[in-house]
């Protein structure tokens, strides 16, 4: 049941970064958490899910940068 609640927070965290940057950061907050939570080792699963929310936290920067910019 953790990863449906995980998998929907970076779901929503992606839809949020395309209103607003910072409405993304509760969702990826949940899914760190989840994660940790899971007690997940790093093995496959687990990298692919830090990559994830490393992509999402690139995102979240250029956004951030370009919304400063303007």
């Amino acid at each position: 049941m953790s990863s449906v609640i995980f998998t929907t927070c970076l779901i929503l965290a992606a839809v949020m970064v395309l209103v607003h940057p910072a409405f993304s950061i509760p969702f990826l907050i949940a899914a760190y958490l989840l994660a940790g939570k899971g007690r997940m080792d790093l093995d496959s699963n687990t990298s692919i899910i830090l990559g994830i929310v490393g992509f999402f936290f690139v995102l979240f920067i250029c956004a951030a940068i370009h919304q400063s910019l303007k």
